[in-house]
């Protein structure tokens, strides 16, 4: 486990897998690929948002990519 990802899981963020991410997305009725790009684009920003805050809470972050993407 990197550096990086220690420090994550001591702030209690917890980073998903991209198959948690798939899954969460395919129960969601969303295509799979949608949770790849959605697991890629966080992992290039280091889970954090544009802000530059961490992202605490990824499943709210997908509903949030979800949304954006119905309306």
């Amino acid at each position: 486990m990197s550096k990086g990802a220690k420090k994550w899981i001591k702030s209690g963020c917890r980073i998903p897998t991209l198959n948690q991410v798939r899954l969460y997305f395919s129960t969601h009725r969303f295509e799979i690929e949608e949770g790849d790009i959605f697991f890629y684009f966080h992992r290039s920003t280091f889970w954090r948002s544009q802000f530059g805050d961490r992202i605490g809470d990824w499943k709210l972050a997908a509903k949030r990519w979800m949304w954006n993407l119905e309306n």
